[in-house]
């Protein structure tokens, strides 16, 4: 949970600089994580991948 908080951080610092901010943010997390087993662990590894949504509303 904690390299998700700091992504999570990240992606909402580097919005702020935006001219125009938008009203939604939303930050989609997929994670898979893998091991191959014989009798005992030989491997393991993860893998993550990261969508970001930004939405304005329109205010005329």
């Amino acid at each position: 949970m904690h390299a998700v908080r700091a992504v999570t951080r990240g992606v909402a610092a580097q919005v702020e600089d935006f001219a125009q901010r938008p009203d939604a943010l939303v930050v989609e997390f997929g994670i898979e994580l893998t091991a191959q087993a014989g009798a005992v662990i030989t491997a393991a590894g993860a893998s993550a991948q990261l969508t970001v949504s930004l939405t304005w509303n329109n205010k005329s």
